[in-house]
């Protein structure tokens, strides 16, 4: 056996199973790798200051980690306070009214309806609506117990990332097998969709969450911490701000305001959920492209924004970064085979 086809047969061979030993963090690698490509820029700033390479790089995690997390903790510490203040007394006289309501409304439903209906609002009561919360809590709690865990190995594999990005980079372009030009320019496209998606995509949550901020401002509500919920929600999928417009909104429906909540719920939906999500943001993608970018990407700025949409809609919260950098990847490579192949092919030709 040629000593070529021994080394790819045991590479294979290596290469499935150190597959099958890293699959847990496979998406965790790939999403700390995305990110640190996103905001490396972050850290080579930072280097000019600090010349220790572990201390840098824990600063940028720490820089990275506060602007995200320091958000989260500030919408807890709000919600707790607020719900420890809570006026047992108030809230049952709240439930004691809303059950009444109710029950008015279902006297147009047929008899053997309309009396098991009854039935179940009788049988809710500030105990009954406590022990929901609290199993509801449960499944979030196991939900947000992942997405800690999972958080926690990003963080450590961003790190290392930071750390060793440099090496890494020269490493790559060296394995590749084409030019150093080539594969620098490859690498340069991919990293600035990924800024440009990050960026964007920062801008776009500070641009929402601020508008939805001044509204609940104008009606009573605390505009920062609706302002905040509504930032962090906006990223996530299919139901994004809605987590946070639909319950002020029955909120304030249910208190006899039906033209604020009408207003809340078309503001909502046609000018931050249509307006800015889908007519600014790409536009936002066009001008922090052409603006933050030392070298303007050559995607097309919708193409991003599809890549967006469609990396939401197949990989979740993470395909926000993960769509485009496959797009702009493909994309890549088309354009070496173009290059590099084709007009090759022609050249031979003739």
């Amino acid at each position: 056996m040629k000593p070529k086809y021994f080394f790819w047969i045991i590479f294979v061979i290596t290469f499935y199973w150190i597959f099958q030993l890293y699959k847990p963090f496979l998406m965790n690698l790939i999403v700390a790798a995305l990110l640190c490509i996103a905001t490396f820029s972050l850290k080579k700033y930072i280097d000019k200051f600090i010349k220790y390479n572990f201390l840098s790089s824990f600063l940028t995690l720490f820089i990275f980690l506060a602007f995200f997390v320091i958000p989260i903790v500030f919408c807890i510490y709000q919600i707790t306070n607020e719900v420890l203040h809570i006026d047992i007394s108030k809230l049952s006289l709240f439930v004691k009214e809303s059950k009444e309501r109710i029950i008015s409304l279902l006297h147009s439903l047929p008899d053997s309806l309309e009396t098991q209906a009854i039935d179940a609002i009788k049988s809710i009561n500030v105990n009954t609506i406590i022990s929901h919360i609290m199993s509801i809590s449960g499944s979030v709690g196991k939900i947000g117990v992942n997405f800690v865990t999972d958080l926690v190995f990003i963080l450590i594999f961003l790190y290392l990332f930071y750390y060793y990005g440099t090496y890494l980079k020269a490493y790559i372009i060296d394995i590749i097998p084409f030019d150093k030009q080539t594969s620098n320019e490859i690498l340069d496209e991919s990293s600035g969709v990924l800024k440009v998606v990050f960026f964007t995509t920062i801008i776009s949550m500070i641009l929402q969450g601020f508008s939805f901020g001044i509204v609940a401002t104008i009606f009573g509500f605390s505009g920062i911490l609706f302002g905040v919920l509504y930032a962090l929600a906006s990223v996530i999928p299919v139901v994004g701000g809605a987590l946070v417009w639909v319950p002020l909104g029955l909120y304030i429906y249910w208190n006899g305001n039906l033209g604020v909540a009408i207003f809340i719920a078309l503001y909502s939906l046609i000018f931050i959920g249509f307006v800015i999500d889908n007519v600014i943001k790409p536009l936002i993608i066009g001008i922090v492209n052409k603006t933050l970018l030392s070298k303007p990407v050559k995607m097309n700025e919708m193409i991003i924004f599809i890549a967006i949409l469609a990396g939401l809609a197949s990989f979740g919260f993470w395909g926000i970064i993960i769509g485009p950098t496959i797009s702009t990847f493909f994309l890549a490579l088309l354009r070496v085979y173009e290059n590099q192949f084709k007009n090759k092919q022609k050249e031979v030709k003739l």
